[in-house]
């Protein structure tokens, strides 16, 4: 298995906004053939276990919530696939610039992970 988590800072008062988009692009991962792609809400991210919580690796402005977006595939090679036909589709253009208004897309990290 092969995934790509986003973790975004989102401003509570465009929770929703930022969900509705991210589903209608869902649609199109798996259209394409992403095997999933899920949204998350934070529910804790404060210290725990003796771990580092997210709330001191992630800066959190007021009245902000920690949103997570994981999507998966067979392998990076069906990542390659599908992420070549997704970025080609007008549709996710057109998100993606409702998107830059609903979050600060500079502040969002990024991973591709591989399972082990």
């Amino acid at each position: 298995m092969y995934s790509v988590l986003y973790i975004y800072p989102v401003l509570i008062k465009k929770k929703e906004r930022f969900i509705e988009i991210n589903k209608k692009a869902s649609l199109i991962y798996k259209e394409y053939g992403a095997i999933e792609d899920d949204t998350y809400q934070s529910t804790l991210i404060n210290a725990m276990y003796g771990c580092q919580g997210m709330d001191s690796s992630v800066e959190l402005h007021e009245n902000e919530t920690l949103m997570c977006s994981v999507s998966t595939f067979n392998n990076k090679h069906h990542h390659d696939l599908v992420m070549g036909k997704v970025d080609s589709d007008k549709r996710i253009e057109e998100l993606y610039n409702e998107m830059i208004n609903v979050i600060d897309i500079g502040r969002v990290i990024r991973g591709e992970f591989e399972k082990v």
